[in-house]
């Protein structure tokens, strides 16, 4: 009766994206940047002053490219460098704050001699002067951030609006903007690894995870995004690690329960990492440390989300420890009673127990959920066999006999059958998605009684749906989502 396989209910990496506060950053010394010498300073300058002061708009655009032609023509021969790109980057800030400002421009309006023809990028110019004050004169960093924070934050606020409206084209667009502006800044990769998520480049989502970590350092500003990274990067790596084998898997699993102790040490005790450290822990063979996870999340299960202790628990039964695996499968269902995936493992969990006192009421309550599944009659079947193997009055072990019968007949006569390959949340909606299998001999329609239920089993919404003309042999698939704030879980009326 052993299930063919756990149905992880794994925790899922979150989309996560930053609101941007402003920073104030430490001034090791008194930044004094000489902006007044030689002439060619000055005189860039008094351009760039007297584009901020000007009434007319035409007029701004010439200042600020007489700017830069003084500053760039023959720039070898300016003495003063660190004023030079100050003056630069003052040039090119106002360039990006005109009204509806491009930010790449045709270097000869800009005020460039050479290559006038060509395109300029004004973010990455203003990136590249910045860089050069920071190098020239690292006491500067906090006057020289106002500059980049200012666009970052514009090019952010149109990144949130975009992936939070699904333009996940827009979305990468201005991601990648921030980080002409911003490469080094945490957030810029936040956003990146939020657009390679979405776009399912798991790889180039893993690399931005890794940059956010170690960018961030020790600044309590970027805490938040780190440890999600820490934790999205842990799950992905246990998850990539469980189909490698050999060095790779070794290497992936080392890695994933590394992030996750890290994660820990910052934030003791937090339940989804926890969880995930657990995995990580039954993957690495550490059984004692094992022990110890699970003993907690045994012990404290009101700590832990109905997922976290469903994943506990099928981390644990992957282990061989089963009695565990029960107690975490029971914490869960005390928060969602009709979860079938978990119903399913812990009547699994419970025959390999030989506890047909606890299998029974479990039993039911997956043939309540999920009547048209093999998989539900099965374990029905294996309740119905540990009671007759354990009886020892004739009479009523001939009875439990004949029951176990009728379930596998039941099981192997169900259609159509079944099968729910996602069921979850989605917003203030639940959704439901799956295939209706037809075993007869003649094509069959079908319409499947759906009933979505809250946290205390009772029923919040309905929904009907049809599937069919389905051939002999054949499948459809079926897909449902319903606005429910409070459904947690659904079941279906017996399909016929």
């Amino acid at each position: 009766m052993k299930d063919l396989r756990w149905t992880r209910v794994a925790q899922a990496t979150t989309v996560f994206v930053l609101a941007l506060p402003s920073i104030v950053m430490a001034q090791t010394s008194k930044c004094e940047i000489n902006d007044g010498s030689p002439y060619q300073v000055n005189g860039g300058k008094q351009y760039v002053l007297a584009a901020a002061s000007s009434r007319r708009p035409d007029e701004i655009p010439k200042h600020l490219a007489n700017a830069i032609r003084v500053l760039t023509d023959n720039a070898e021969r300016i003495g003063n460098e660190a004023g030079r790109q100050w003056v630069l980057v003052r040039t090119f800030s106002q360039f990006l704050q005109q009204d509806g400002a491009p930010y790449i421009m045709q270097r000869g309006k800009m005020g460039y001699s050479t290559n006038p023809q060509g395109m300029q990028n004004v973010l990455l110019a203003l990136d590249s002067a910045a860089s050069a004050v920071e190098r020239l004169m690292p006491q500067c960093t906090s006057t020289i951030q106002p500059y980049r924070s200012r666009f970052f934050t514009e090019i952010h606020n149109k990144f949130v609006a975009a992936i939070n409206a699904d333009q996940n084209d827009s979305a990468s667009f201005y991601a990648h903007l921030e980080q002409q502006v911003a490469a080094n800044d945490p957030r810029t990769w936040n956003d990146l690894s939020a657009v390679f998520q979405k776009q399912n480049k798991t790889d180039s989502a893993m690399t931005a995870m890794t940059k956010i970590i170690e960018l961030s350092g020790t600044d309590t500003l970027y805490k938040k995004i780190k440890q999600q990274s820490r934790y999205n990067l842990a799950v992905i790596m246990l998850t990539k690690a469980e189909s490698d084998s050999g060095e790779a898997k070794d290497k992936g699993i080392k890695a994933g329960r590394a992030l996750l102790e890290d994660y820990l040490k910052e934030s003791p005790g937090e339940a989804a990492a926890t969880q995930a450290l657990g995995r990580a822990l039954r993957l690495s063979g550490d059984t004692a440390a094992v022990k110890a996870i699970f003993g907690d999340m045994v012990s404290n299960p009101d700590r832990f989300t109905d997922i976290q202790l469903f994943e506990a628990a099928s981390n644990a039964a992957a282990s061989g420890r089963d009695a565990e695996a029960a107690k975490l499968f029971e914490g869960g269902l005390k928060k969602n009673p009709y979860h079938r995936v978990a119903l399913l493992n812990l009547s699994n969990v419970l025959f390999q127990l030989k506890d047909a006192e606890r299998l029974g009421p479990v039993s039911l309550r997956l043939i309540e959920v999920d009547p048209n599944s093999a998989d539900t009659w099965r374990m029905h079947a294996g309740y119905w066999q540990l009671r007759q193997r354990a009886e020892t009055d004739a009479v009523r072990k001939k009875a439990f006999g004949d029951s176990t019968l009728a379930a596998i007949a039941a099981r192997d006569k169900v259609n159509p059958r079944v099968t729910v390959f996602l069921a979850a949340k989605s917003g203030t909606s639940y959704q439901v998605q799956g295939t209706v299998n037809n075993e007869s001999e003649k094509p069959g329609s079908w319409t499947i009684k759906f009933e979505l239920l809250d946290v205390a089993g009772a029923v919040v919404a309905t929904k009907d749906v049809a599937v069919g003309p389905v051939d002999p042999g054949s499948s459809a698939t079926f897909s449902l989502k319903v606005e429910a704030p409070k459904a947690i879980a659904y079941r279906y009326a017996p399909v016929k």
